[in-house]
């Protein structure tokens, strides 16, 4: 069973990126099998990996709109050493597509879960701003900062 990371922050421009392909390289360097997971329709990290986004023949949104499978779309980055589901510019159609789409908000774990077994780790790149048809697709516990009672800041 694949161990799942979804990279995310709120803002944009905190290395979201750079630590995804980092991790990826790392991990598939000892050994690991390892899927990464571009969901933002930049395709920096799938460009970062030695995948050029403009030549991809399918890519993330054919897996979300139901296209291709995770295995039909995912691409070797020989270079690195690990498996890119890769992203470009057509990602940014996705949202709208998938709006009269059942399951909308499950595609993309369905979709992996069909993979599980052939990865160690899959490591999904989060974009600061995610569709809300995908938000449920990669849960996550929000971080708060502690919080000082006016009364105790006098």
């Amino acid at each position: 069973m694949a161990k799942i990371f979804c990279i995310a922050n709120q803002k944009g421009g905190v290395g979201k990126t750079t630590t995804t392909v980092n991790l990826a390289a790392g991990l598939a360097r000892i050994g690991q099998r390892v899927l990464m997971v571009d969901l933002d329709p930049q395709g920096n990290a799938t460009m970062g990996s030695g995948v050029d986004k403009r030549a991809l023949r399918q890519s993330v949104y054919d897996v979300l709109l139901g296209s291709a499978t995770v295995r039909e779309a995912a691409t070797h980055a020989e270079a690195c050493g690990y498996h890119v589901l890769g992203a470009n510019r057509e990602l940014s159609g996705a949202e709208v597509e998938l709006v009269n789409l059942d399951q909308r908000e499950s595609r993309l774990k369905l979709a992996l879960a069909a993979v599980d077994g052939e990865y160690d780790f899959v490591l999904r790149l989060r974009p600061h701003r995610l569709p809300a048809q995908l938000e449920s697709a990669h849960p996550q516990r929000p971080v708060q900062r502690a919080r000082r009672d006016r009364a105790d800041a006098v």
